[in-house]
């Protein structure tokens, strides 16, 4: 899910109204849908926008499929690593309870 138009490529609006529950048991309008590339050039389709929703979440199941990579947690970060290169893709911080992906390579 992405609150940030800007970072979907290919949107399309969808027709009929669509909600998400949100961690508050309040219901967020999704606009529409679209691809983003979130570590690397490999686009992750099927992105969810929904402009209220604090935050940019995405599945690590979809992440580490579509790019073919690991993913490493520590305590305090989160790394992203290509299984086929052994390369760093990415990695972000440890803040309050959630993972943020803050760099990409």
């Amino acid at each position: 899910m992405s609150n940030k138009l800007n970072n979907i490529h290919d949107f399309k609006s969808l027709v009929n109204p669509t909600f998400v529950s949100v961690a508050d048991g309040k219901d967020a309008h999704v606009k529409g849908k679209g691809k983003i590339n979130p570590l690397s050039d490999k686009m992750v389709s099927d992105v969810l926008f929904v402009p209220f929703f604090p935050f940019q979440l995405f599945s690590v199941s979809k992440i580490t499929f579509t790019l073919n990579c690991e993913v490493i947690y520590t305590s305090s970060k989160v790394m992203f690593q290509d299984l086929v290169t052994k390369k760093m893709i990415g990695e972000g911080y440890f803040l309050h309870g959630l993972y943020y992906v803050s760099h990409k390579y």
